[in-house]
Order: C-alpha cells, then structure tokens, then sequence
C-alpha cells in the first residue's frame, strides 16, 4: 500500500497496490476530507505516441470523510456505475490529438498519474504503473532467419507452454499480449508479418512458411514446451490463427479475437488493390479468399471525417456462396480446442457471423476436441487482453488511410476484455495445461 503525498494537510491519495499487472484490480481511496464533501478524482495516461488520456470521477465523502474511488458510484465521471476499472477504461483521448490507435503495443509499464481535486484544487497527487510485464519476465529480439519477433520468457524454470501472439490488419509488432501471457505463466512470442522492419508493408500474399519458420524457431528454443504451442490472433490475426491451426499440426491450441473462419482477400495501402490479390500464400499457391463486392471497395462511401463502418460491406460478401465454400477455412483440421471472441456490436467487420462460421464448421465434422464462442452484447471490435482504454470507437486505420469504425460503447468493451482474458487464461491451462 502506497500514502500518495499530499498537497493539502490531512488529505491523502491511497492506492493499493501503487505497481500491479493491467488485469489486477487496485484500490483507490482519498482519506483526511470533510464528510460529506464533493471529491473528484481525476487519472491522465501518456501513449506511445505521446498523447494525452484523461478520465475522472466526482464522489461524495462518506461520515468519516472518506471517498473510495473502487467502490463508490460516481455522481458524474467519465464512467457512471462503480466499478473498480472505471477510471482506467474510461481513460479518453484529447479531442484535439489525432484518431489512431497506438495504445499498449511495447511492453513497457503503463504510467497513470492521479489525482484528488476538493473546490477546483489538487489535494493529493501522484504516479501508479500498470505492468504488462511481471517481474522476472525476460524480454528477448528475434530477428533470426528473417522473423521479427520478441520473445517473453517467464520467471522460474521452463520449459514452459508457449503462445505465438499475432496482430490485425494495421500489421507491426504488438508486445502486449505475450508479455501479459509471460507474466501469467505461458512463454509468448510476439510475431510481426507485416509494416515492420524488412517485412512486406501490405497485408498481400504472406507466405504461411513464414510462420511455419516461428514454430520451428520455438521448438529450438529451450524455454518452451515444443509439445505446447498455442497461437492466438485478432481480428485478421483472427483468421490467420484459425488458418494457421488448420495447416500446421504442432499448433495444439488456438484463440481468436474478434476473428473469421473465413479467408479474405489481401489489403494495401489505400484499401485492397484494383485486382483483388490473396493476403496468404502457401508452397507457392495462393489460398482461396472472398473479396468485397466489386473488388475493389470504395473508402469514401461518407465522408472523410465520418468514421466508416465496414460490417455491411462484409456481410454483402457473404451472399457469395460459392465463394465463401471455397475460402472457408477448414478448422476441423486442428489438432486441439478453439477458443473464438466476438463482439455482437463490431462495425469492423460481423466477427460473431464469421466466428459461428468456424464453429459450425468444427460442429459439422465432429471435431474432437472442445470448441467454445464466446460473444458480447454491447462489445465492439476492440476486445482484446485487457487494461488498456475502452473508449476508442474509431481510428485512423493504417492502410485503408482513412478513419474506420470499431462499434460497441466502453463500458460493455471493456467488460468484455476482461471476462475474455480470464476465459482465455482458463482455456489455454486446461489446452495445454501450466
């Protein structure tokens, strides 16, 4: 427990614990105040980008002068009901800073400050962190035979059951989700395959050696449990991982973010190319894919400052039937469970559809390990691993070059991370066990 340093006499900031992992709860408390007292507690977070997040909250002091920020329910605030996480998902970029996600994707500690406000002035002030990286997680490059990769060892004697973390359609190199992974006891690699370093900058015809490479390089490595590789994705990275489950048998355990069991067509820099080209390629042939109507699809549809909602545009692709049986992805050929995550509100593209696609698919040809869809009321298509801001709704995409609507509305998104990331660490023990 840390007593934050006070600017006002008796008053005191007090966070239990000051340092904990993003998917911990803390306690957040201003003692020393008169009872019956308008409190507000006010949190502001620095990005990767160097932009400024903001959240707050005004209580009411309890009989001994006390505000519990965790538990109480604020009288108005960037959040409404008590919650415990409020003032951390409700964090909001400064309306003046440019629409683009680029929030959590190094492992380094998320720094909060917070403060207490009493009749406009600060009282209490000070820094909480919020890891990704637990101690004794190691962090270690990997830029062997071509991969661009970190690897997050955890703490203690391996070797240890190993997740390969991809990302979306904004492609670089995300370390969030397997630094969280090592800090709860599975090895992750965080594996780009495009828009970094010396990979392709589109999402256009990657060859799925390419990965084949990163499962080898794991098995090499004597930190992991070669006989327990999971791969988890989102939202393309979502696909992929479905696609790479189902080409490559060393994969025992696969989780899909926002996901589809259906291949699409590969996207440049603009929108998709003016002939529709695969996104995947394997032993020189390309994988069969469904593209958007019409080929090439128009991204000013609205107007450029309107975001766009792309899940009608995806939802018409599937009137192509023929198509669609030709590029779904054969999930039955995995050789362990599935775990699949959707949001019933994503604008990004029909990620429950495109899930239950896969899951009919595992259904229809009695696939023998288990299979679980869990869907969200409310969620949109940021679900992810959790502790980061749930109040993004569109972004600045990197290749469409255009804003892009995400859906859902905080508070049911960042519900849905975090019951998503206790399902996931759940499933991934029972898979490939700890």
């Amino acid at each position: 427990m840390a007593e934050i340093r006070t600017s006002s006499i008796g008053v005191r900031l007090v966070v239990d614990p000051p340092q904990t992992l993003v998917d911990e709860g803390l306690s957040i408390r201003v003692i020393g105040c008169r009872p019956h007292q308008r409190v507000t507690v006010r949190a502001k977070m620095r990005d990767d980008l160097g932009r400024f997040w903001e959240s707050y909250a005004t209580f009411t002091t309890d009989a001994a002068g006390t505000v519990d920020a965790s538990a109480q329910t604020p009288l108005d605030g960037t959040y409404r009901d008590a919650d415990p996480f409020g003032l951390l998902w409700s964090l909001t970029l400064d309306p003046g800073e440019e629409p683009r996600w680029s929030v959590g994707l190094t492992s380094a500690p998320i720094k909060i400050a917070l403060s207490a406000e009493v009749d406009g002035s600060i009282v209490a002030a000070d820094d909480i962190e919020r890891l990704v990286a637990a101690p004794g997680v190691t962090r270690t490059p990997v830029r062997d035979e071509g991969l661009v990769a970190t690897f997050f060892r955890p703490a203690g004697g391996g070797p240890f059951p190993t997740v390969i973390v991809l990302g979306g359609s904004s492609g670089g190199l995300s370390e969030r989700g397997a630094a969280l992974f090592a800090s709860r006891g599975f090895a992750g690699m965080a594996l780009a395959y495009f828009r970094a370093e010396h990979l392709p900058q589109d999402l256009i015809e990657i060859p799925l050696e390419y990965f084949e490479t990163a499962i080898r390089w794991l098995q090499r490595h004597p930190p992991v449990n070669a006989d327990r590789l999971a791969v988890m994705g989102s939202s393309r990275g979502g696909e992929l991982a479905l696609l790479l489950g189902a080409t490559f048998p060393d994969i025992k355990a696969v989780v899909g973010y926002v996901p589809s069991g259906l291949v699409h067509g590969g996207l440049a820099a603009g929108g998709q190319t003016s002939e529709p080209r695969a996104a995947w390629m394997y032993r020189g042939r390309a994988i069969p894919f469904v593209s958007r109507p019409g080929g090439r699809p128009s991204m000013d549809a609205v107007t450029s400052n309107e975001p766009l909602a792309l899940t009608p545009i995806f939802l018409r692709m599937l009137e192509d039937r023929p198509a669609v049986e030709a590029a779904t992805i054969p999930v039955e050929r995995i050789h362990g469970p599935v775990l699949l995550i959707s949001g019933q509100d994503d604008a990004m593209w029909p990620s429950p559809t495109l899930a239950d696609i896969a899951m009919k698919r595992l259904a229809e040809h009695n696939h023998p390990h288990p299979s679980r869809h869990l869907t969200y009321p409310g969620a949109g298509h940021l679900i992810s691993p959790p502790g980061l801001p749930a109040t993004f709704t569109a972004s600045q995409h990197a290749l469409a070059g255009r804003l892009l609507a995400f859906g859902g509305n905080p508070k049911d998104t960042a519900a849905a991370c975090m019951d998503a990331w206790r399902n996931v660490l759940v499933f991934l023990k029972e898979s490939l066990g700890h």
